[in-house]
């Protein structure tokens, strides 16, 4: 029997965190990610805390599932959450959580709770950014910490500026937060982007979806120039790792969205006649998230045989 283990997905967004019982979610909690990194590390610890008080346990340790590049026990880069240079995060949440954490990329962390036992898998996830991850046999591939980055990618040569000191990178053209930003482009002359920024005070990606999906022409094509430019990564991906599949976690990637339909077609005209990766969209992506977040922890306490490498 495993020991009850916490877990953290700590998104652009949200934050969620859960004390997982083998693959059983025993309770969970979430809160809306603040801007400071402080505050940020404080909402890490009440959640937890408030979940260990809902399980009436304690969790032995934590693992914790962050967007960003993870290296040697610290975050090299988060553009989403306002890290832009290596920060000692796994340190910092052991001072206040006083029991043994563990970082791993978010998307990683998603991989890792996922069961395809054969073949590669390369994993794509799409919510405030665009991350990646890679699965050979089940076995969650991080490298030095990087392995599947398919944000960080370059799609176009000297293209728009990332905050992560790149240019032209895959997540400026396809993730929740380019989207966003060009349905606020487009809100001057889209009469449904227009009315949801006059009501809400912003504009989401699901908004742009609405008003393709509502037929506004500017919108369609946003909506399709997007899908494209991740359809592009994706040939990218299967030309370095010749996966078996594509795993889709995030809800915008479902094949019933406007964005999911149109990267699905350009996906087939873009797809190589060599590798036939099928596109599979895992739902229950938050989930997954926070049971692999917990696998990575118990595999580096030597509890779980599980192989990370």
């Amino acid at each position: 029997m495993s020991p009850l283990v916490g877990a953290v997905d700590w998104g652009g967004t949200w934050i969620r965190a859960a004390v997982v019982d083998g693959d059983r979610i025993v309770a969970r909690a979430r809160r809306s990610r603040p801007e400071s990194l402080a505050e940020q590390h404080d909402t890490v610890a009440a959640l937890l805390r408030d979940c260990a008080t809902a399980a009436g346990a304690t969790p032995v340790a934590v693992g914790v599932g962050i967007a960003g590049i993870v290296q040697g026990g610290g975050v090299a880069t988060a553009v989403n959450l306002g890290i832009r240079s290596w920060t000692p995060v796994e340190r910092s949440l052991r001072s206040l959580l006083d029991r043994p954490v563990f970082l791993v990329n978010d998307t990683q962390a998603a991989a890792a709770g996922l069961r395809w036992p054969t073949g590669v898998t390369a994993v794509v996830s799409m919510g405030t950014g665009l991350g990646g991850a890679v699965l050979d046999g089940g076995r969650l591939v991080t490298g030095r910490g990087a392995a599947g980055d398919i944000g960080h990618s370059i799609v176009v040569a000297d293209g728009l500026a990332c905050p992560c000191g790149g240019r032209g990178c895959l997540e400026e053209y396809a993730s929740g937060r380019a989207l966003a930003a060009v349905a606020l482009s487009l809100s001057g002359r889209s009469p449904l982007l227009a009315e949801r920024l006059r009501s809400a005070g912003t504009v989401h990606a699901g908004d742009l979806q609405d008003a393709a999906r509502a037929g506004e022409p500017d919108a369609v094509a946003a909506v399709d120039r997007a899908a494209r430019y991740l359809a592009i990564g994706f040939r990218n991906v299967v030309a370095h790792l010749d996966p078996q599949r594509i795993a889709l976690a995030g809800a915008i990637l479902a094949p019933d969205t406007v964005f999911g339909a149109a990267l699905r077609r350009h996906w087939e005209s873009l797809r190589p006649s060599w590798n036939a990766a099928e596109l599979a969209h895992v739902r229950d992506d938050s989930d997954t998230a926070l049971r692999g977040a917990a696998a990575v922890a118990l595999q580096r306490l030597h509890i779980d045989p599980r192989p990370v490498r």
